[in-house]
């Protein structure tokens, strides 16, 4: 699947007092919005409103460097290993990063994946899963 930039409409607001305020009003308008929180938290009073906008409208709302209480689905990434550096020495050639997804309606997963050079073309990469099974959260603890 290709999908092509000139579709979908940009719009950047930098510093803002609310992002949640900006949020509602760029659902109005937008199928997909990339809020940033900054670190911050949105009360779930506060964000029930702009949550059912988004699903009047069948908008995506994609929350990023914060919390959100109540989405659908939740997903947290942390990098958990680096590949190619030997005693202090080398270069990167790989990021494994650990995933976990959760939201409504499933059980909690958790899995790693590894970004790096793709075989036999070492100018692009790609995606491998290192665990090929995802295992509960309560099994990987």
């Amino acid at each position: 699947m290709v999908l092509s930039c000139a579709k979908f409409p940009l719009s950047m607001v930098k510093q803002c007092r609310s992002p949640r305020e900006v949020a509602a009003i760029v659902l109005d308008g937008m199928d997909l919005v990339i809020l940033g929180l900054g670190g911050t938290a949105v009360a779930p009073t506060r964000g029930r409103g702009v949550t059912a906008r988004a699903r009047s409208k069948g908008s995506v709302l994609i929350v990023t460097d914060g919390h959100w209480d109540g989405p659908d689905v939740r997903i947290e990434s942390r990098i958990s290993k680096y590949g190619g550096l030997t005693a202090g020495r080398g270069r990167v050639t790989s990021i494994e990063v650990e995933v976990e997804v959760s939201g409504r309606g499933f059980r909690p997963r958790i899995g790693r994946m590894e970004l790096g050079a793709q075989t036999g073309h070492a100018d692009r990469t790609q995606w491998r899963t290192v665990n090929a099974t995802p295992q509960l959260i309560s099994e990987a603890l």
